[in-house]
């Protein structure tokens, strides 16, 4: 997800710029309107698609692929800087020349979707034979007081990285991962004996959106989330939240007891796991792209395996981190756009996606083909099922901010072992931002 990179953007800046476009829902200007029947079938001209630099080495295979078997309907890749590509987008539908179609970070959507700016596709979705088999996550995020304004593009999921090597040596069963909050510390402490420089977890523990990626999927395991309701109408859920309790105290007795290093404390992202992949460690919570990158492909299933993010009673869930596809309202050729998007989401296409770095979105890929040709991703596709991701306006304010109320509660809890002023810090605020997002 590159978490550490992402700057703070959306926000009163971008909805102002949506404020000001009025953001027309009239539709596209070229192209078969929504409710025809050919819409979204031969098309043709030229299809406008914006995808971020993150999604570099993917956006150009499928593109490439598409222009080289549609000979009527061609799509012009543009790759947007992830620093700037929300006020980009927002600029752009103020003037009134959106991009036909737009690969935008799932966390992103809800605010252009509250703001009319994106088309209405809920039509077109409903007609998906495989509607029930898209990321869960995804899905959430592009939906909007009952309507359906994009669907997945590429999932960047969380999952439980574990050393299997260290696992045999500290006489435990390599082939049976921590599957709850117990079984991690547990495990961790048998792996923190092997000692020499070993330890048995890490964290990037100054990465504020890292964290947030990793510690979530806990919470949603047990049934619950730091926000409920709508995104016009949401209260905050922090005090008294047993599932949140519980995923900080977990840190906070991996840190009291020198279960990770002592500098993740000050590991702020860009060095997140290293020491993992230097064979230091014994678990650690990331990213399913992260560690590919990272170790060596040998490396993989011999040494290293990921399993699915447990919560503290055995169920799991995973971060449906990612991009969704969306096509503005003011799109030129969404006729087109929507075909590309069918395309893309064909298994043939999605079987693609661990080759090029990405976690397909739709469940029903998870073959036993695909599970052996790919046995990392297959992990991460599984937990996909069980994915989620907090639609909300105000995910960058809380969780990718240094003084945001996340980090304020997780300093206050697991470095500090103050508890109760943390949670009293999340819960006021978050309902501080909250509040100010919907007045």
């Amino acid at each position: 997800m590159k978490l550490f990179n992402r700057q703070v953007l959306v926000g009163a800046a971008v909805v102002t710029l949506l404020a000001a476009a009025g953001c027309s829902s009239s539709g596209s200007t070229n192209s078969a309107a929504p409710q025809s029947s050919s819409f979204g079938t031969n098309a043709s001209g030229t299809v406008q698609f914006w995808a971020r630099t993150v999604s570099k080495t993917l956006a150009q295979k499928l593109v490439s692929e598409f222009n080289a078997s549609h000979k009527d309907l061609q799509v012009k890749l543009t790759l947007t800087s992830i620093n700037d590509d929300v006020t980009t987008l927002a600029t752009s539908i103020r003037a009134g020349n959106p991009p036909d179609v737009v690969g935008l970070n799932d966390i992103d959507v809800p605010t252009f979707t509250r703001n009319g700016s994106f088309l209405d596709l809920t039509a077109q979705v409903n007609k998906l034979s495989y509607k029930s088999a898209l990321s869960p996550g995804h899905m959430g995020l592009a939906a909007y007081q009952g309507k359906q304004y994009g669907v997945p593009y590429w999932g960047d999921l969380s999952v439980l990285w574990y050393n299997k090597q260290l696992f045999q040596q500290a006489g435990l069963d390599p082939g049976k991962p921590p599957a709850t909050y117990a079984e991690i510390l547990s495990d961790a402490q048998a792996i923190n004996k092997l000692g020499n420089g070993i330890h048995g977890f890490t964290f990037a523990g100054d990465c504020q959106g890292c964290l947030g990626f990793t510690m979530q999927p806990g919470i949603w395991a047990d049934g619950s989330h730091l926000m409920n309701g709508d995104i016009s109408s949401q209260t905050a859920n922090i005090t008294g939240n047993t599932a949140l309790i519980n995923a900080l105290t977990l840190y906070r007795d991996i840190w009291t007891q020198h279960l990770a290093p002592d500098n993740v404390r000050t590991d702020n992202g860009p060095t997140w796991g290293q020491d993992f992949a230097a064979g230091k460690i014994g678990i650690m919570p990331g990213g399913y792209g992260q560690l590919t990158g990272l170790a060596k492909p040998s490396q993989l299933g011999t040494e290293f395996m990921d399993a699915p993010l447990p919560g503290a009673n055995g169920d799991y869930s995973t971060f449906d981190g990612g991009d969704d596809f969306v096509i503005p309202a003011a799109a030129k050729n969404a006729s087109g756009a929507w075909e590309f998007i069918q395309w893309v989401l064909q298994t043939e296409q999605q079987g693609q996606y661990p080759d090029l770095g990405a976690t397909p979105i739709r469940t029903d890929v998870l073959t036993p083909a695909f599970s052996a040709a790919h046995p990392y991703d297959a992990v991460a596709l599984k937990a996909l099922a069980k994915g989620y991701a907090p639609p909300t306006l105000v995910y960058d304010q809380m969780f990718n901010q240094a003084g945001g109320p996340w980090f304020q509660m997780f300093t206050s809890a697991v470095y500090d072992g103050n508890m109760n002023l943390a949670l009293q810090q999340g819960q006021s605020g978050l309902t501080r931002l909250l509040q100010q997002a919907t007045p």
